[in-house]
């Protein structure tokens, strides 16, 4: 399983994480799913807000949403690779 260095681009900026190959797609879906999710939130919030607060709520969302699928599938081990992903994903972003 090889590591590499990808760059991906969130709310117009370039950032580079270590990922392994097979998890490649993964990563540039969610970075798709991310700035789509971003993108809408921009046209529905006219309040004020900044990227970093359509980035706090995304993640609030996307959190809530896994949250969710874990209690669906407690016991089930098909969620393991995602959540050695989003571990990943948060020790980057503390």
């Amino acid at each position: 399983m090889a590591i590499r260095k990808h760059t991906f681009t969130i709310c117009g900026r370039k950032y580079t994480q270590d990922v392994a190959d097979e998890y490649e797609e993964i990563y540039r879906m969610a970075e798709r799913r991310l700035n789509a999710d971003l993108l809408e939130r921009e046209k529905n919030y006219t309040d004020g807000c900044d990227n970093r607060d359509y980035l706090a709520l995304s993640a609030l969302d996307f959190v809530a949403e896994l949250i969710c699928l874990e209690s669906d599938n407690e016991g089930q081990t098909d969620l393991e690779p995602l959540n050695a992903l989003i571990e990943k994903i948060e020790s980057r972003l503390k």
